[in-house]
């Protein structure tokens, strides 16, 4: 534990240098600081992670393998669970008059102390290995969330899975109706699944806040919308383990999403009264039953030729490679308070519904790519007899070369703006 705080203040340390006037320490900044943790235990100044490498520089890592850093971090998990269990203790007691310290209500780290479900195969493993999951009914059900996971087991992601980012406007426009537009730029704003955004009604969208929740179905099944459902019907309601209904809806996405359910409800939906999913048919002869019965297949079809319509020279998957972008977005990145860009990985696991976090850390690619580029540089540059760019260097380059990009894309991109004009 003492190596764990040490290495937490110099990270601290890291992180704030360079505020002025200084600013205190915010969770997110924590979340940020543990999870270079066992990146800088294992790889240090090796690390693919920024603050993992500039930690190593003032602290040199004890370059760990990965079974000590699983170790270290054990009881580093089991110091936070008992922290987490005083203060729900300290707030208990605050609530009840016993006392008058002020608690912060929420938990230190997001998901601390929370229980996530089983997925089935990981289900059946555990009953083929162990005696107690075997006799328990239908097997165990849900497991402790991870906090602080260990990211040396992370899968290479192909980013190419990612719906090009500055695309999805041209995406959006090149849609046939106004439910796909906003169905469609709910998706990108989002991240959230297909099956996800098309189950969503009413209940769940504040226009004036600019809100939208997320709602598992088994926590309403006697909603009225449930309910007018065939029972066949109602099997289709499907859910993944989100457990969140909190939504960050990302701009521009988030506008376009709006405006186009304005249009929507103007001119094309359908006020029935026998449900409330917000997304519905409208084809002739099935207008107005709920979207989501519609085939995934068809949907897919009206994606990939609003692709073609829009003459996106990318090859895309379908729809789901919105999420892709969304998550790679959010973890690369989104502008924060501090100046800095990219949500932690435990704040984006929440907003994507991620049940572990391992499917969240794939979009987290940025600072490995550009490691791997360096080595290519280097080895290039030697073999030719130069000095190899640092990766400041590399980054530096990459950077200019994208603001030349964006340059040339507004330029454009005015150029049009005065043909029209």
């Amino acid at each position: 534990m003492a190596e764990a705080i040490d290495y937490s203040f110099d990270a601290a340390a890291v992180l704030l240098s360079g505020h002025t006037p200084p600013r205190p320490l915010s969770k997110l900044d924590l979340e940020e600081i543990f999870e270079a943790y066992d990146e800088y235990l294992v790889l240090g100044e090796h690390s693919g992670n920024a603050l993992a490498r500039l930690v190593s520089s003032v602290r040199p890592s004890p370059m760990n393998s990965a079974a000590s850093s699983a170790l270290k971090h054990a009881s580093l998990r089991g110091f936070l669970k008992l922290s987490e269990r005083a203060r729900r203790q300290a707030l208990d007691m605050l609530q009840a008059g016993l006392s008058s310290v002020q608690i912060d209500v929420a938990p230190l780290f997001t998901g601390i102390g929370t229980r996530v479900p089983i997925d089935p195969a990981e289900r059946q493993a555990m009953k083929a290995t162990s005696m107690t999951a075997g006799v328990l009914a239908g097997g165990p059900k849900a497991k402790e969330s991870t906090v602080l996971p260990l990211s040396h087991f992370a899968r290479v992601y192909d980013h190419k899975r990612a719906f090009p980012y500055d695309d999805i406007p041209k995406l959006i426009r090149s849609l046939p109706t106004y439910r796909d537009r906003a169905y469609y730029g709910f998706l990108a704003a989002s991240g959230c699944r297909d099956h996800e955004g098309s189950q969503i009604l009413f209940d769940d969208v504040d226009v004036k806040a600019g809100t939208v929740s997320l709602v598992d179905p088994a926590s309403r099944k006697n909603h009225e919308s449930y309910l007018y459902l065939s029972p066949r019907q109602r099997e289709r309601l499907c859910w993944k383990g989100r457990t969140t209904q909190t939504t960050l809806l990302i701009e521009p996405f988030a506008s376009m999403f709006f405006e186009a359910l304005e249009g929507y409800m103007k001119h094309e939906y359908v006020p029935h009264g026998l449900h409330r999913f917000v997304f519905q048919y409208l084809a002739k002869g099935f207008e107005g039953q709920p979207f989501f019965l519609s085939l995934a297949s068809s949907r897919r079809e009206t994606f990939h030729s609003a692709v073609r319509r829009a003459a996106i020279e990318a090859v895309v998957s379908g729809p789901h490679s919105l999420r892709h972008s969304y998550g790679t977005y959010l973890v690369n990145y989104f502008p924060r308070t501090n100046g800095q860009y990219g949500l932690p990985l435990a704040i984006v696991q929440q907003l994507m519904g991620h049940a572990d976090i391992k499917s969240t850390k794939k979009y987290a690619q940025l600072d490995e790519d550009l490691r791997i580029l360096e080595l290519e540089h280097a080895n290039a540059m030697v073999f030719n007899g130069e000095n190899p760019k640092s990766i400041l260097e590399l980054k530096l380059q990459a950077l200019n070369a994208e603001v030349e990009r964006v340059k040339a894309a507004l330029r454009e991109q005015a150029a049009l703006f005065e043909q029209a004009a």
